[in-house]
């Protein structure tokens, strides 16, 4: 049987821009921690695709496919605290941004057409609703015990400069997962709006006209 890896596409919280909004969210994680089982700093993350089990020819594909994905670089901002009943995730929101949704939406798209699989998650469906999860096994009725001040959660500023293939898979220690990147793209930085062709007048010059 062919070799697969569990991957999705994402946008790690991690990297250096991001490092203040990092050390936010992962004060308000602390914070809530023991409503649940903390994710680990290392695996803060927003899911744009989920893939699920992928073969290395599979891989190099979507790889190829990504290289084409054109997005330039956009903020986000964080939101309020939400819970997913059925998995007993609590999460941080991120206030809606159309350049994100169309990011999402992209990499959905080529991964249906390289998987073959249904288009889940889009973000034109309601099932796409991009968030950082930060505890795990929390139950419904630690729920209440949030004050309304945390359930607010925070806003924090994230900036978006790649995004990247992720792989899941069994934590060495075997407590959880670890997400490993596998390959990243860079989004393109927006250009400046160029200048008039046109030569501009002084005052002078329209007095002399």
């Amino acid at each position: 049987m062919e070799r697969t890896r569990r991957l999705f596409f994402a946008l790690d919280v991690s990297t250096p821009e991001n490092a203040q909004a990092k050390a936010e969210i992962i004060r308000l994680k602390h914070t809530l921690s023991p409503l649940g089982q903390p994710v680990l700093d290392d695996n803060l993350h927003l899911t744009l695709a989920f893939l699920g089990d992928v073969s290395q020819g599979a891989y190099s594909s979507l790889c190829h496919a990504a290289d084409k994905i054109d997005a330039s670089v956009f903020s986000l901002r964080t939101g309020s605290i939400g819970y997913f009943n059925k998995p007993k995730i609590l999460w941080l929101g991120i206030h809606p941004s159309r350049e994100l949704e169309r990011l999402a939406e992209s990499l959905n798209t080529l991964s249906h057409a390289v998987l073959g699989t249904d288009k889940e998650g889009i973000p034109d469906s309601p099932r796409f609703l991009p968030h950082i999860s930060l505890l795990r096994q929390v139950e419904p009725s630690a729920i209440n015990t949030i004050s309304d001040a945390y359930k607010e959660g925070m806003s924090s500023s994230l900036t978006v400069q790649r995004f990247g293939l992720y792989q899941s898979a069994p934590h060495p220690t075997h407590k959880g997962v670890q997400y490993t990147c596998l390959n990243t793209w860079p989004l393109s930085v927006a250009r400046p709006t160029p200048k008039s062709d046109f030569p501009s007048y002084s005052l002078k010059d329209d007095h002399e006209l």
